[in-house]
Formats: structure tokens, sequence, C-alpha cells
């Protein structure tokens, strides 16, 4: 798994609110925790169709990710997105880490731990 291709395509897929370019970087039987509560989504449509709404009301949008770790095929890393909350107009902050079970260059298993604030 190449952490930092995948980072700078997460990022790219975010910044540009293109969901099928977030479902390329999963498996076809992923499972996607967003919180650590929830049912994970499942499969590659699922994040699709996840990724399309959570991005709906996004605009003006900055993702950062910090230093990559990586441990076998597991990928760790912190990151930080800005926003413009369209129905508010708020701007929003959100941060969070990631971690990533990677089969090959797709994630398997992908978990979010993240808070968001108003700015």
């Amino acid at each position: 798994m190449d952490a930092e291709r995948f980072l700078s395509t997460y990022k790219r897929a975010w910044e540009s609110r293109d969901a099928d370019l977030a479902a390329s970087l999963f498996t076809e039987d992923a499972e996607y925790w967003e919180t650590p509560f929830g049912e994970p989504l499942r499969g590659r449509e699922g994040v699709r169709r996840y990724w399309q709404a959570a991005t709906s009301t996004q605009e003006s949008i900055h993702f950062t990710a910090g230093k990559p770790l990586t441990v076998g095929s597991t990928l760790i890393a912190e990151w930080g997105c800005t926003y413009r909350h369209r129905p508010s107009g708020q701007r929003r902050e959100l941060a969070g880490v990631l971690l990533a079970e990677f089969v090959g260059e797709a994630a398997r298993v992908f978990r979010e731990y993240w808070h968001r604030r108003v700015l």
C-alpha cells in the first residue's frame, strides 16, 4: 500500500466532492466505519453513497493530512478539514484520525474518529 498516494487521492476526492473517486479507494467488500458506534457502510457502493451525501452540503473544502504511519498493511493518519456548510453558511473545521487496513492498494477496513467545531 502506498500511504502517500492513498491520502493524496482521498484529499482530491474530498476537495472535489468526487464520490466515485473516493469509492475507488476501497475494496468491493469494504467496511467503512464513519463512527465507532454505528454500523459500517458496506462495499464500494456504500462508500460512494455516503461520500455523495456527506459532501453535498460542503463547499470551499480544504483537507490536510499529517505524516502517515504504516504498520504492515495498516495506515494511521491524523487529518483535518475545513469547509463552508451550505445550508447554514457556517465555516466548520473537522479534526480526526483514520485507521485503514489494506488489501493491495485498496482499503478493506476503514475507521474514522473525528470531531467538528464551528469557526
